[in-house]
C-alpha cells in the first residue's frame, strides 16, 4: 500500500538527499564507514545511535562545518535535489536552503529573541539620498519582528521577542534555535540533532507535532534522536548506525524502541533501580521562603527540607521552577530567603564559599556551563578541585607559587577513569572529542573530586543514549550509597526519577506542590504536576 500511495504522489518519491558510500576518520580512527541513506521531500528520516556512533559527524559533514575540511575531509558521494552536493562551508549550504539545529547552542546571548532569528536575514527598506547619490538600507524592525513573532507561533511559543538571549531558559533557547530556520522562506532540508534533548517531555511533544506538520507542507527533516519513542512516534523511516556503520533502516510501522535500543547498543541494557529504604528525616539543608529569580525557571518563596543521605527528586513541568535550586546556592542568580546548612544559617550565596562548605551543583547545560571543552580530561575532572580547594597544587609554602603535582594528578583521573569507565584515547584528549555520556562521566568526576557532602544535579541524562543514562543513574546510585552524598536530581525523566529516588518533590509555579514516594502512582504523579490535590486515589 504504502509503495502504491508513493507511485501516485511524485512529491513523496523524490529523494532531497542521497548519501551514498559516505566515509569518514579521525586520525585515522573510523568515524563513519560506508554509509548510505536519503531523505524524500515531505519525509521525517530518523537517525538513532549510541554515543560515538557518529550522527553528529554525519550532520558536519552534511552541513559544512568546517572541522570535516581541517580534519583531512570525507569519501563517498552527496546529492541534493539530484546534483552533486560539492559545498566548501556553511555559508553555501544555507544558500542552498538546507538549514541545521545543532547540540549545542549558537545564539548570540545578548542579542534579543527577534534579533537571533531574523540574523543575517534582516527584512530592510532601502533608501536613495537623491542630493549626493548613495543608496542605504535600514533595517525594518517591525517585519522582523512579525517575522519572529509568527516563526516562533508555529511552534505554539508565546514570548516577547524583545527578551535577550541572555535571560531565556534552556527550553525557551531551543525553541528559539528551531524557529529561525523555519523562519526560512527557502528552507527544504533541515537538519535536527537532538532537538529535544534540552526540552521537557510536554514540550518535546508539542514540537514533535510541529515538526509533522511541517514534513506534511514538503520539508524534508533529518531527526537525530536518543530518545526511542520519538523515533517511533514521528518518523516515516529510521537508520541505526553503530561504531559508525549502518546496522539497520527501518519503515514506518516496522520500527520499535525494542528493536532500535538492541541495535544500537548490540545488547540488552539493565535499567538502574535503586532499592527502597527508609530515611531519616534528619534535615542537612533547609530552605525557607527561598526565591531564586533564574528567567523562566523562578522560585518563589519555596519551603523544603533535604535529609541527611537521601536521593531527592525535583520534578515538574518547564518554568516551574525545578532547575533553580543549586544554581541560586551558588549565586548564579540573584536569591533570598532562609538557608540552613548543617544547622549553620548560610549568608551569602558565593560558589566558592559553597564549594568549601562541601555544596557542589552539576549544570543542566552541559556545553556551556559543565565542561572546558578545549581543554583535556584530565584538566576537566581536577579543575574545580585545585582552584577551590588546591588539592592538586605544590606552592612549598609559597602561595604565589602554583606547581601542579603532576604524579598526583594523573594517579587521581586515571582512578576516576577506570572507575566510570570514560571512553577516551588518553586523559589528555581534549573533552569536546567525547561523546556525551562520556562528558558527563567527566563532569561526575570532577564533582567528586571535591567529595561533595550536598550534591545538585540538574537534568544528568539529557542528550545521552540509552546505555549511557543507564550507566549515570547507577553511578548516583553509588555515589549516594557508598559515598553517603546526599543528591538532589532536577530532572524532566520522571520515570528515571522513580527508579532511583528516596522521595519526590513536584514543583508548582516556583513552589513544592507535594512531596510523593517515588511508588506513588501514575495518577498522583499527574495531578501533583498539573497542581491538583484530587481524590480519587489513596494518598
Amino acid at each position: 500500500m504504502d509503495s502504491l500511495f508513493f507511485l501516485f504522489t511524485g512529491a513523496a518519491m523524490t529523494n532531497i538527499l542521497d548519501i551514498k558510500n559516505l566515509n569518514k576518520s579521525y586520525n585515522g580512527i573510523p568515524a563513519l564507514k560506508n554509509v548510505s541513506l536519503s531523505v524524500r521531500a515531505g519525509e521525517i528520516h530518523g537517525i538513532v545511535g549510541a554515543n560515538g556512533s557518529g550522527k553528529t559527524t554525519l550532520m558536519n559533514i552534511l552541513f559544512g562545518n568546517p572541522v570535516i575540511r581541517e580534519t583531512g575531509g570525507y569519501q563517498g558521494e552527496i546529492y541534493y535535489e539530484g546534483v552533486s552536493l560539492k559545498t566548501k562551508n556553511s555559508t553555501e549550504i544555507i544558500g542552498l536552503g538546507i538549514g541545521m539545529v545543532h547540540q549545542e547552542f549558537a545564539l548570540i546571548p545578548d542579542m534579543t529573541i527577534g534579533e537571533n532569528i531574523k540574523l543575517g536575514r534582516e527584512e530592510t527598506n532601502r533608501f536613495t539620498d537623491r542630493l549626493f547619490g548613495k543608496k542605504y538600507s535600514f533595517v525594518d524592525r517591525k517585519k522582523n519582528d512579525l517575522n519572529a513573532e509568527s516563526a516562533l507561533k508555529k511552534l505554539g511559543v508565546n514570548v516577547d521577542i524583545g527578551v535577550k538571549i541572555i535571560n531565556l531558559s534552556t527550553n525557551t533557547r531551543q525553541f528559539v534555535e528551531i524557529a529561525r530556520e523555519i523562519a526560512r522562506a527557502d528552507l527544504k532540508l533541515l537538519l535536527l540533532d537532538e532537538p529535544t534533548a534540552v526540552l521537557s517531555r510536554d514540550d518535546a511533544s508539542n514540537l514533535l507535532e510541529d515538526l509533522t506538520e511541517l514534513s506534511q507542507g514538503g520539508l524534508g527533516i533529518l531527526f537525530v534522536s536518543h530518545r526511542l519513542e520519538e523515533i517511533q512516534q514521528i518518523c516515516d523511516r529510521a537508520t541505526v548506525l553503530r561504531e559508525g556503520e549502518v546496522i539497520s533502516q527501518y519503515g514506518r510501522g516496522e520500527v520499535s524502541t525494542t528493536k532500535l535500543a538492541r541495535d544500537m547498543i548490540g545488547h540488552t541494557v539493565s535499567k538502574a533501580m535503586a532499592k527502597k529504604r527508609a530515611i531519616e528525616p534528619r534535615p542537612l539543608v533547609s530552605f525557607q521562603q527561598y526565591s531564586v529569580e533564574m528567567p523562566g525557571e523562578e522560585i518563589r518563596g519555596m519551603d523544603l527540607d533535604i535529609f541527611e543521605g537521601e536521593i531527592l527528586g525535583l520534578a515538574g513541568l518547564s518554568g516551574h521552577g525545578k532547575s533553580a535550586l543549586g544554581y541560586g546556592i551558588m549565586g548564579m542568580y540573584p536569591a533570598t530567603g532562609e538557608v540552613v546548612y548543617e544547622n549553620m544559617k548560610i549568608d551569602r550565596m558565593d560558589a566558592k564559599a559553597n564549594i568549601l562548605k562541601g555544596m557542589y551543583v552539576l549544570p543542566d547545560d552541559r556545553q556551556a556551563l559543565g565542561i572546558l571543552p578545549d581543554h583535556s580530561l584530565a584538566e576537566n575532572i581536577i579543575f574545580t578541585g585545585d582552584q577551590i580547594k588546591g588539592l592538586f597544587s605544590m606552592n612549598f609554602g609559597l602561595p604565589f607559587l602554583g606547581f601542579l603535582d603532576k604524579r598526583k594528578v594523573y594517579d587521581h583521573v586515571h582512578q576516576l577513569v577506570d572507575d566510570f569507565e570514560i571512553r577516551c584515547t588518553s586523559v589528555k584528549q581534549k573533552i569536546r572529542e567525547l561523546s556525551g555520556g562520556n562528558q558527563q562521566k567527566v563532569c561526575i568526576a570532577r564533582a567528586l573530586t571535591v567529595n561533595p557532602r550536598l550534591l545538585f544535579v540538574a537534568e544528568p541524562t539529557r542528550g545521552i543514549d540509552i546505555s549511557a543514562k543507564e550507566k549515570i543513574l547507577k553511578m548516583l546510585i553509588d555515589i549516594n550509597r557508598s559515598r553517603h552524598t546526599t543528591i538532589v536530581i532536577a530532572s524532566s525523566e520522571l520515570d528515571e526519577l522513580k527508579r532511583v529516588c528516596d522521595r519526590i518533590a513536584v514543583m508548582v509555579e516556583g513552589r513544592i506542590f507535594k512531596v510523593l514516594q517515588p511508588d506513588s502512582s501514575d495518577v498522583e504523579f499527574a495531578l501533583a504536576l498539573a497542581g491538583e490535590e484530587g481524590t480519587d486515589y489513596d494518598a
